[in-house]
């Protein structure tokens, strides 16, 4: 059996330089040889204290007949790990089981700007599924709403963000070739639609990749099972859950980022569970807990990336000087800031594409009178005063 498990976590979301000290925890199983087994701890607890730490984590397992023969970690790092510690070493029942302390200084992800004192309006969209009948395992079926929402909810809770769940709207039709944009249904129109209607100003979507097991339930369990699952758990067999993130721009619909998240846990449900995702004793799993570290992992990166992306918003209204805009105190704004006009351009250059372009029109306006949802501002100084179209906007990097 080969095994390989992959994670992506990127835990810094303020651009100050900090220094701190983590532990981290790791248990291996003596299989003849201590020293290996000792050696397995220390990479586990190394990779779990780089999770509270600025890091992005690759990990490799792999194993044959049931033996770890290689356990390779590869951190690009955004921090820098000074003094490692062994702070416990616990033998017991065959595992050694091994602290570790570790100080870590991380170093910025973006550099401070003014972008960052303004809240983002971030819509996380409903996913898709790859593999319609993976999900019937355990009926599933409800992830592609609710680990959205969860995602929504989790990055809701840090800083500098406004995140609007709205987990009905999916915009894979051909969820194998995402985000391909040669379909009709899918185009920047659509995408800058969907910003326009619900008030923001990205957009991210995702599509679950994998969620199958490795392993198969015995012929023999499958007749006998639901009696058995009266008095005992069957065998658990593991599976894994990988999701591709996708985010977008929302005024032009541009593909901004994407990445893929993936992890595995074990699944103890029978071949008849209807555990049902998002229930507590999905959570409880652990398979549950392996879904969850994906969640905190897209959470924590998408916040991290917000932060770094310029704060946009529409005018709605002009009339010589004066502008009114579509952002107001919720996002931040306070009087005397000030922005910078682009004009958005769309380019129907494809049949079953828009393409869009944002261009900086070299002209400043200041921020007045603030209202909770809206503001007013004016164009500054000598500047010929510019034509205001539909959808040109205020931009802060």
């Amino acid at each position: 059996m080969i095994r390989i498990i992959a994670m992506a976590f990127l835990m810094a979301f303020s651009v100050l330089t900090w220094s701190k000290s983590v532990t981290g925890t790791g248990h291996a199983k003596i299989e003849g040889d201590l020293e290996f087994a000792k050696e397995l701890a220390y990479r586990r607890a190394l990779r779990d204290a780089t999770l509270q730490a600025n890091v992005r984590v690759t990990s490799t397992e792999i194993a044959n007949n049931g033996f770890i023969t290689q356990d390779n970690i590869r951190m690009q790092s955004n921090a820098e790990f000074g003094i490692i510690d062994v702070v416990s070493e616990l033998i017991e029942n065959d595992v050694v089981t091994l602290k570790i302390r570790a100080e870590v200084t991380p170093e910025p992800f973006c550099t401070p700007s003014k972008s960052q004192n303004y809240n983002k309006r971030v819509a996380v969209l409903g996913f898709s599924r790859q593999k319609m009948d993976e999900a019937t395992l355990g009926n599933l079926d409800a992830i592609e709403r609710e680990m959205p929402q969860r995602i929504a909810l989790t990055m809701g809770s840090y800083g500098g963000l406004r995140v609007q769940p709205a987990t009905h709207i999916g915009i894979y039709p051909d969820s194998i070739n995402a985000p391909s944009r040669s379909m009709p249904d899918y185009t920047v129109g659509e995408l800058s639609r969907i910003g326009r209607d619900l008030g923001v100003q990205y957009v991210i979507s995702g599509v679950i990749r994998d969620m199958s097991n490795r392993g198969e339930y015995k012929r023999e369990e499958l007749l006998v099972q639901p009696l058995l699952d009266l008095w005992e758990e069957p065998e658990p067999i593991t599976r894994r859950i990988s999701v591709d993130i996708y985010v977008y721009e929302a005024y032009s619909g541009a593909l901004v980022h994407r990445t893929s998240y993936s992890d595995e846990g074990d699944w103890t449900e029978s071949e008849f569970s209807r555990a049902g995702f998002g229930t507590q004793n999905f959570w409880k799993s652990d398979y549950g807990f392996a879904v969850e570290r994906v969640i905190e992992n897209v959470s924590q990166d998408m916040a991290m990336l917000m932060n770094c992306q310029p704060f946009m918003a529409e005018i709605l209204h002009a009339e010589g000087s004066q502008l009114r805009i579509n952002a107001g105190a919720m996002d931040g704004l306070r009087p005397g800031d000030t922005m910078t006009v682009y004009r958005t351009m769309e380019h129907y250059e494809h049949p079953f594409r828009i393409d869009a372009s944002m261009n900086r029109v070299e002209t400043t306006v200041r921020i007045g009178q603030v209202q909770p949802h809206f503001a007013f501002a004016e164009i500054t100084g000598d500047q010929p005063l510019l034509q205001i179209q539909r959808r040109d906007m205020v931009v802060a990097w």
